[in-house]
């Protein structure tokens, strides 16, 4: 029995101990197949008595008289498949070549998946990256609101202060209108020209009070309405920063994701 022999009764345990369904060829030295094992898969065209494809791995393994291994394109046959070839030596002679065809479907679907899923998570880790920057903007342009509203609660309170003198202005002008009154009424005829400026100082000062009123009412909404305005901004700027920290985080997923892709994408690329 020669090493073809031998080969050909070990071909169906090879096939089976093969990782993957895989078909089994064996040539002659002058590239006749002399054994064929189909794949349980797949379908190659492989007849035995039939001459191998001059460019394929058996050819190439008996020209060489080494290893060597050929991607078959989904054009040739329908189907991406790889083989596999070594030759056969007997007593130091070259008598033949076996090989093995695996079908690549299954990886470059791997491939094709991965190479999708690692582009799709950069554009991804791309979008959510510029979510954070956005995120952190937004933050810090709602600090800077709630700031200003601080600060027109500080102002409000100091206008409190004038109104307050604004106030006792009033008062006082009130008090020397009065004055005056009498003293116009005790002079008679000739207070007459007194009396009316007595009255009219009294008038302005009794509207300066109302005036009063009426702005310390109006500030004391506005200072109300502001503090609202204060806490929302205050709840939003947490939501902000909760936010940013968030996609943050989801950005740092989706750049382990993309890497994980990449890996994966390697691991099933066909060369």
């Amino acid at each position: 029995m020669n090493e073809i022999e031998s080969i050909i009764k070990a071909a169906p345990y090879l096939q089976k101990a093969h990782p993957h369904d895989c078909c089994v060829l064996i040539c002659d030295v002058e590239g006749m197949i002399v054994y064929f094992l189909p794949a349980r898969t797949f379908h190659t065209t492989a007849i035995v008595g039939n001459k191998v494809s001059s460019t394929g791995a058996l050819a190439r393994s008996l020209q060489s008289r080494k290893e060597e291994f050929v991607v078959v394109p989904k054009e040739a046959y329908g189907y991406i498949h790889k083989a596999v070839a070594t030759p056969i030596f007997q007593n130091g002679e070259l008598i033949g070549a076996v090989g093995t065809g695996t079908s690549l479907e299954s990886q470059e679907v791997l491939y094709n998946a991965a190479h999708l899923m690692a582009s799709t998570s950069q554009q991804l880790s791309a979008t959510t990256e510029e979510l954070a920057s956005m995120a952190t903007q937004l933050s810090q342009d709602i600090f800077y609101i709630q700031s200003s509203g601080k600060n027109v609660l500080s102002y409000i309170e100091k206008t409190d202060d004038i109104l307050k003198f604004v106030n006792k202005v009033a008062a006082d002008s009130n008090l020397l209108g009065l004055n005056a009154a009498i003293e116009a009424a005790r002079a008679g005829q000739h207070g007459r020209t007194f009396a009316v400026v007595a009255e009219e100082i009294r008038k302005m000062a009794i509207n300066s009070v109302e005036a009063v009123v009426q702005i310390k009412n109006i500030l004391q909404e506005i200072q109300k309405e502001t503090f609202k305005l204060v806490d929302t901004v205050g709840k939003t700027s947490e939501l902000g920063e909760r936010q940013a920290a968030a996609t943050e985080e989801i950005s740092a997923s989706m750049q382990q994701l993309a890497s994980t892709a990449i890996d994966i994408e390697k691991v099933a690329e066909v060369s």
